[in-house]
């Protein structure tokens, strides 16, 4: 017979190797558990989305609140928990029983409602796909996806608005650009096709435009949003990014046809400048290391247009008329911007590589006369690749803006005669004087 104090002793020692695997059980359910509050939480925080719309809507129609999101992430969680001790059918059986509880509450939804909608089953299922997100350890993908649910599930009166904004003619218009830049801009060859200077790449011309066309078209956009009499600054900015060359021709006609034309050369002003901020994005998607040369000049710039226009064309009306643009993303604008890119960028690569930087500087304050989009990129590319150096480039892009801003004096007076275009002539020629000021420095 064993005694007691050795049976007591025999105890204690099992309990002593016990306790080291009680306590590692511990860790690995805190691992197993922490993912699955993690689904509960974002779960809840779609249902509380759906519960604030419940209210606002006034109990017009009966959307599922916090508890049930929460369970619908749970759900989820589990279905992978179980999948990975059962085997992916228990997941799979789960998933389908959730969908058709899905499908059955639509129509019922349906057979009670006449438009009863299904943005509500869609978030179910996604919040579903998120608690398994969650819970397989991907928690910083389900918490950027939950955000962003949540996000469009709270701007259903804003997407709606902005869906009314383009007619018809412009939707056809940006399907028919988003399917010929995704058809052919995979096939463009990324390598140099021309002989002697190797800098024009057919992928990287369309690149070009597919950036110019989407700033432009933001720009097109957001001035479809502006009320009736807007701003001056709103409608100068918005006319800038779309195209400010554009604006000034608009304004400058008609400004000849009315008497009190104040709001429209604080217009042109406005645009005039803000078409540096468009000059600081392009270079910020192309050549973040050449935006960093040029940000100071070109703010410096900015500042001094925007004074400019506060101090000697401030109007005491808004602005009444919004002029007409054409859509950005028309095929014929993009081809024409191609072309033009292509070209300068081949003539600024055989300036420099014939006639120095001097010859660079030239052909570029020429070529900005139609637009600084063609060659501020030109350089920006140049400089990217490394055939030229950030110095050199930055100085190009200053004179750039500097000759396209010169350049509308002689549009506007083209265009028009008056008051109109002496006051905003002498406005922009102190811009442009500011302009090659700094690129004097510079150098």
């Amino acid at each position: 017979m064993i005694p007691p104090a050795r049976v007591r002793a025999r105890r204690l020692a099992c309990a002593k190797v016990d306790e080291p695997e009680e306590e590692a059980d511990i860790p690995e359910a805190t691992q197993l558990l922490i993912p699955t509050f993690v689904a509960l939480c974002l779960g809840a925080l779609v249902g509380l989305e759906r519960q604030v719309a419940q209210d606002e809507r006034e109990g017009d129609k009966d959307f599922p609140g916090v508890r049930t999101f929460a369970f619908t992430a749970l759900v989820g969680a589990l279905a992978v928990l179980l999948t990975e001790q059962l085997g992916p059918w228990i997941g799979i059986a789960l998933f389908l029983a959730f969908s058709t509880f899905l499908v059955l509450r639509y129509y019922y939804d349906a057979a009670e409602r006449h438009d009863p909608g299904y943005t509500t089953e869609i978030a179910s299922l996604c919040t579903f796909a998120v608690g398994a997100l969650a819970q397989s350890g991907s928690l910083l993908v389900a918490t950027v996806v939950t955000i962003v649910m949540v996000a469009l599930l709270r701007s259903k009166n804003a997407l709606h608005r902005a869906g009314e904004l383009l007619e018809p003619a412009d939707m056809e218009v940006l399907i028919r650009f988003l399917v010929i830049t995704g058809i052919v801009l995979p096939l463009l060859p990324d390598q140099p096709i021309d002989p002697f200077f190797e800098v024009l790449r057919p992928r990287d011309v369309w690149r070009m435009v597919v950036l110019i066309s989407a700033v432009s078209f933001a720009g097109y956009v957001l001035m479809r949003m502006r009320p009736q009499r807007a701003s001056y600054v709103i409608t100068g900015v918005l006319g800038g990014l779309v195209s400010s060359t554009a604006t000034a021709i608009a304004y400058a006609r008609a400004a000849a046809k009315i008497s009190h034309a104040r709001p429209y050369e604080a217009l042109v002003v406005v645009a005039a400048s803000t078409a540096f901020l468009r000059v600081a994005i392009e270079l910020a998607v192309v050549n973040r290391e050449l935006l960093l040369w040029v940000a100071g000049p070109l703010g410096i710039m900015l500042s001094t247009g925007l004074v400019l226009a506060y101090l000697f064309h401030r109007p005491d009306v808004e602005s009444q008329e919004t002029p007409s643009y054409e859509n950005p993303l028309n095929l014929r604008v993009a081809l024409t911007f191609a072309l033009l890119y292509a070209a300068v960028l081949l003539t600024v690569a055989g300036a420099r590589e014939v006639f120095a930087d001097a010859g660079l500087f030239a052909l570029s304050a020429l070529a900005a006369i139609p637009g600084a989009d063609a060659p501020t990129l030109s350089l920006a590319r140049l400089s990217a690749d490394g055939a030229l150096p950030a110095p050199v480039a930055a100085r190009g892009v200053i004179l750039v803006v500097s000759a396209t801003t010169f350049a509308k004096v002689g549009i506007l007076l083209a265009v028009s005669r008056g008051p109109f275009v002496r006051r905003v002539a002498v406005t922009l020629t102190a811009i442009s004087a500011v302009g090659v000021g700094l690129f004097v420095w510079m150098g």
